[in-house]
């Protein structure tokens, strides 16, 4: 790596990259950036649900340690204040599935009031639950970039340099564009078209924007193919009745918008007859109509659906906006 060129006498070299480009790496510079900037920290803190006020006196007395060994294994991140909250913060690069983890750090927990186990994977997955008084936080390292690019940090050098370094050298930008899936069931359209949301069994990871692939059976006005573009604010895993008393949440994925937020919950009581599986709900803004439906690969060439769909959509399918336009552009 160039830390100084010839007839330089200062290089515009990112500290964090002296850290290197793996799961360590990106943790390390992760706590680093938190433990310098006061108002990075109580963001986060927000963000993953702890209440506590950004103070001198509570940023003095909050300890963020990194690899700490336990009995239990070695965590990653450990943010804690004595008597207030205790959080334990686990990174996976290249995985966006938490199993055994899930469990292993309970008895790794201080006694405070507050407590959240937070998993930072390659991509967003806001599934959150709770058990045994334990908040279960899974979010992505592209949410973490979006969480930070906001105007109140576009001072802060720190943070920008937090920001240059995981999206050059993880590539954040491009994981999961947008999310496509086959919808026909009745009550799928009427929840996407009337009450912005999409429904279904639990999914990991989280996408930037959803596009409804119409087919035939749903017998929609614009005919068959990908009509609309919806961008996603928010996703919850839980139980319908459930999300019904996660208003808050909901009112910070629409940025404080009480009628779409009515909306998304008209659109879950829909399910409330259906039982009360978990399930994976996506709160979207208002869609935008494409002005010719794309349709699926049907040719027979070797190779056909390539960056894109054929026959029936799998399950958590995603696409580019690269191909999304290549394919609009083409039609």
């Amino acid at each position: 790596m160039l830390l100084k060129s010839e007839n330089y006498s200062d290089y515009p070299i990112n500290p964090f990259d002296l850290l290197g480009y793996d799961e360590k790496g990106l943790t390390k510079a992760l706590a680093f950036m938190l433990s310098k900037e006061r108002d990075a920290l109580y963001f986060f803190l927000k963000h993953v649900g702890i209440s506590v006020n950004s103070t001198p006196s509570n940023f003095r007395h909050t300890s963020i340690i990194v690899e700490k060994k336990r009995k239990e294994g070695r965590t990653d991140i450990e943010i804690f204040q004595p008597g207030r909250f205790h959080i334990i913060i686990e990174a996976k690069i290249q995985s966006n599935k938490v199993r055994d983890q899930r469990t292993q750090y309970i008895g790794s927990f201080s006694d405070v009031p507050q407590k959240c186990l937070c998993f930072i994977t390659q991509v967003n997955d806001y599934k959150k639950a709770i058990m045994r008084g334990l908040t279960v936080r899974n979010i992505g390292w592209l949410e973490i970039a979006n969480l930070f690019d906001e105007k109140r940090f576009y001072t802060k050098k720190i943070v920008a340099d937090f920001l240059a370094f995981i999206n050059r050298g993880y590539k954040m930008r491009n994981q999961r564009e947008i999310l496509v899936q086959d919808v026909s069931l009745k009550k799928e359209m009427r929840q996407y078209r009337e009450f912005n949301i999409y429904r279904r069994d639990v999914v990991f990871g989280s996408p930037l924007y959803f596009s409804p692939y119409f087919t035939s059976k749903a017998k929609q006005p614009e005919g068959k193919g990908f009509s609309f573009l919806s961008k996603v604010l928010g996703i919850l895993t839980a139980k319908p009745s459930d999300v019904l008393a996660l208003r808050d949440d909901l009112l910070r994925f629409s940025n404080e918008d009480e009628l779409l937020v009515e909306k998304w919950i008209e659109g879950v009581k829909l399910d409330l007859k259906e039982g009360e599986n978990l399930q994976t709900y996506f709160f979207l803004d208002n869609p935008v109509k494409l002005e010719k439906p794309l349709l699926k690969d049907g040719t027979r060439r070797k190779g056909r659906g390539k960056n894109w769909v054929a026959a029936m959509i799998p399950r958590n399918r995603c696409v580019t906006f690269e191909e999304f336009v290549k394919r609009m552009s083409s039609q």
